[in-house]
């Protein structure tokens, strides 16, 4: 399973309404650069959770986990390890 590449075809098909997941640079940031909003977010999140299967909680709903497509990998990975 490619988190990366899953994560960021999510964000361009779904949130930027793009086709090609290689418009999005892996460091681009996210809710700062326009990318996505806060609805978009929480969509994210609810994505992540059902595709990984990892419960993102209250604690972890910080800006700092949701910068860039990189940043959200690690994110993922992170959470699978721990489970």
């Amino acid at each position: 399973m490619d988190i990366k590449f899953l994560l960021k075809q999510h964000i361009v098909t779904e949130m930027m309404h793009e086709s090609n997941p290689d418009i999005l640079d892996d460091d681009a940031v996210l809710i700062e650069g326009g990318y996505i909003d806060s609805m978009n977010l929480i969509q994210l999140i609810k994505f992540m959770e059902e595709k990984f299967g990892i419960k993102v909680e209250d604690d972890e709903l910080d800006i700092v986990n949701f910068q860039t497509v990189n940043v959200l990998t690690g994110f993922v990975k992170k959470k699978l390890a721990d489970s």
